[in-house]
């Protein structure tokens, strides 16, 4: 492609939503963008109806001379043909699409669409000049795909916007927290199922969190998890917290005691993050790119055997050093995280195609 200087950064995604680890990573990329002297506008298919002015209908775009485009692929959208339609250097940020098995039970539409997501991948090879992914794990699916020069991007996170603030004092029931959109591949049916092991073999003073929100498309499964609760009988021990803002999302990680991770599937999975920076130790499932973002941090265990699991929670929960030596490595790892410099990469981007 003959060298161009570029005059302005767009970038696309199939949904926008404010909160949302995409949308943010789009908003902060766009800030940057303005302080080195690039304008750039977003654009979207489906856009959440608090995000006016942030975004705007990816059919309103018109290409003009000098854009450089970013797409961020996490699922299939009419962006997807849109995009290899116009003439103009392109990045790819891979963010993963979940595998559609997880979704076929509740929802056909949303499995069609993760399944066509992945279909997609192999086309969108050779289509861009540059291909990013926000975890190692990312990066080998596209190397396995054959793509090739693919350079690993942190999922870009603003913990300007984590808040610590003035708590009541713990209690003395403990406080088990896991934060993800109620979501068949993050499992929370599985972590209903070792609360009521929990309940009835090691600990009877405990509460569960399950902080996310429950789309329309899977409400049927959210049903399943209140049936399972029901079944179980922990209407005191597992509460659902449903879409929360910043400032109740710092009360629960600075109120918890441990973060539990049952995911099956993660491109990243920013609450890792989130509860390093609130000190909240954190026992995960090893799946998708959990151990990546984790980098030796927490605990990662292999088989989801729950009488050892919550022996593993008991320690925790009785040994302080036990507890503090979690907390060192998680410091250790964010520090790591947050010195990483996302601009350089972004950086290298410009610098391609501005010879």
């Amino acid at each position: 492609m003959t060298p161009i200087r570029i005059k302005r950064i767009v970038q696309f995604s199939a949904g926008f939503n404010p909160g949302d680890a995409i949308s943010n990573e789009m908003l902060i990329l766009k800030s940057y963008f303005l302080e080195i002297g690039f304008q750039g506008e977003i654009f979207s298919e489906n856009i959440g109806k608090d995000a006016k002015g942030l975004a705007n209908k990816f059919k309103s775009y018109r290409r003009k001379e000098g854009d450089f485009i970013i797409y961020h692929h996490s699922i299939h959208s009419a962006i997807f043909e849109f995009l290899l339609n116009i003439s103009c250097p392109k990045a790819l940020i891979y963010h993963n699409v979940t595998p559609s098995y997880f979704f076929e039970p509740y929802d056909l539409k949303l499995s069609h669409y993760l399944r066509k997501g992945r279909e997609e991948l192999k086309d969108l090879k050779g289509k861009f000049q540059l291909y990013f992914a926000d975890s190692k794990f990312n990066r080998q699916e596209l190397l396995d795909l054959g793509f090739s020069s693919v350079q690993v991007l942190p999922i870009i996170y603003d913990f300007g916007r984590l808040k610590k603030k003035e708590t009541p004092a713990k209690t003395q029931s403990k406080n088990i927290i896991f934060v993800g959109r109620i979501a068949p591949n993050k499992k929370q049916d599985d972590i209903i199922k070792l609360a009521k092991v929990l309940k009835d073999y090691f600990l009877s003073d405990f509460k569960i969190h399950l902080v996310g929100y429950c789309s329309r498309e899977l409400e049927l499964y959210k049903e399943e998890l209140n049936a399972l609760i029901h079944f179980f009988g922990l209407e005191c021990y597992v509460m659902f917290s449903d879409f929360i803002d910043d400032e109740s999302l710092a009360e629960y990680y600075q109120q918890a005691d441990l973060f539990l991770c049952m995911s099956e599937h993660e491109g990243f999975c920013v609450p890792l993050l989130e509860s390093m920076y609130y000190d909240v130790p954190i026992l995960a499932y090893d799946a998708g790119a959990v151990k990546d973002t984790l980098d030796g941090a927490g605990i990662l265990f292999k088989e989801k055997d729950f009488p050892t699991i919550c022996e593993c929670i008991l320690k925790i929960f009785s040994d302080k050093d036990f507890r503090e030596k979690i907390l060192e490595t998680q410091r250790n790892r964010l520090s790591r995280f947050q010195q990483g410099n996302y601009t350089s990469i972004i950086g290298y981007a410009i610098k391609h195609f501005n010879l």
